[in-house]
């Protein structure tokens, strides 16, 4: 078997894949990104990546979330200090109306001036209120910033379609490996050597809109009357004065197209939590909003959230009589495997944090010098 330049290949172009593949070269690996969609294709659905909002918010349930959301929190705050078009922050409000709905967040005293708000500055016809400050990221932009960077460490990255696990040890652009990093969101439940039935998407759906005068999140705590519905506001960074309204949660909905009722619901409901977006100071309408696009992404959701471990495997041994060609190259090959997919919709607020515990894991496997891999960290 011949010698290749690379340590790892990570598969995957979406913000998990490009943020571990940034930890590993910062770590001296040489590493090749490959994905079947790359960072430039912002409209594709194949990947959910270019969809988000996105804002910090966060959703974790548990200690390892929290750890991964915090850690990213705080990468954000230097990133707007360096790069204010990408990365902005800014005053964030939900208000609802049924009392008991706001359960007070873990994150309470990691944002900025958490408070409950007064009567006086809860609008109509909202009852209750909060806000405080965090951050936002221009998706797109962010997703570019990651690609070029890594381009000009000398990290390429491969448009490939890989069908099989046992195929990203032996990539001809690439060369025979012996770690791969499985960041592939929902291709985790089709790809050969993985296959997760836990993996599932949940449909998203936004409108991209121009509103100068919107600057700051705002969200409704309170149910709405359609199943998976929400009202959100995220302003995006940047001179474009660009601002996502959603939006959705549709566990196991598969299609890609947008829905006229849900982007009506979207627009009428993000009118009443800010009626400036209406570009005439409140006083018009929902139908005055200046839409950009109607916008529709499939969260990389897992049952049970987010896998990120290590498995150490040997080649040629799963579901052989399916493997490529590519496949069968170098078959009884022991090697191993990081996967860090199935991040649902906290992709953006938690992708740094993952990215170092992704890059834990590597170091630990590699120090062991396991499968004759190079103990180099």
């Amino acid at each position: 078997m011949s010698r290749s330049e690379y340590d790892a290949v990570v598969l995957g172009c979406g913000v998990l894949g490009l943020s571990i593949a940034h930890e590993l070269k910062r770590k001296g690996l040489k590493v090749a990104v490959v994905g079947r969609e790359l960072p430039e294709d912002v409209q594709s659905t194949g990947f959910a990546s270019p969809w988000a909002g996105a804002n910090w918010h966060s959703f974790a349930v548990n200690e390892a979330e929290e750890r991964r959301d915090e850690f990213t929190f705080r990468e954000f705050a230097r990133l707007s200090k360096e790069l204010p078009d990408l990365c902005e922050r800014r005053p964030y409000f939900y208000y609802w109306s049924e009392e008991g709905r706001w359960q007070i967040p873990w994150y309470k005293d990691l944002v900025f001036g958490y408070r409950d708000l007064p009567p006086s500055e809860v609008p109509a016809p909202f009852k209750f209120g909060v806000t405080y400050e965090a951050y936002t990221l221009n998706t797109p932009l962010y997703l570019q910033h990651l690609a070029s960077t890594l381009r000009a460490l000398g990290v390429p990255i491969i448009r490939q379609r890989v069908s099989s696990l046992d195929e990203a040890y032996s990539l001809p652009s690439v060369g025979p490996v012996n770690l791969v990093i499985n960041a592939t969101g929902l291709g985790a439940r089709t790809l050969l050597g993985v296959e997760d039935p836990l993996v599932h998407p949940a449909k998203g759906q936004t409108v991209l809109v121009r509103a100068p005068d919107v600057k700051e999140c705002y969200g409704l705590v309170d149910l709405l009357s359609r199943p998976g519905q929400s009202s959100y506001i995220i302003p995006r960074p940047g001179p474009d004065s660009h601002v996502i309204l959603g939006g959705c949660y549709l566990p196991n909905d598969w299609s890609t197209g947008p829905n006229p009722e849900v982007a009506t619901l979207i627009l009428q409901e993000a009118h009443k939590l800010c009626p400036r977006l209406d570009g005439k100071g409140g006083k018009g309408t929902w139908k005055d909003i200046d839409i950009i696009s109607h916008n529709v992404g499939l969260r990389p959701v897992r049952e049970g959230g987010l896998r990120c471990e290590v498995e150490e495997r040997t080649t040629g041994q799963s579901r052989r009589d399916l493997l490529p060609k590519g496949g069968k190259v170098g078959g009884g090959r022991k090697v191993a495997v990081v996967h860090a997919y199935g991040i649902g919709p906290a992709g953006y607020q938690s992708s740094l944090g993952v990215a170092i515990e992704v890059g834990g894991l590597v170091d630990s496997w590699m120090k062991q010098g396991a499968n004759g891999a190079r103990a180099k960290l």
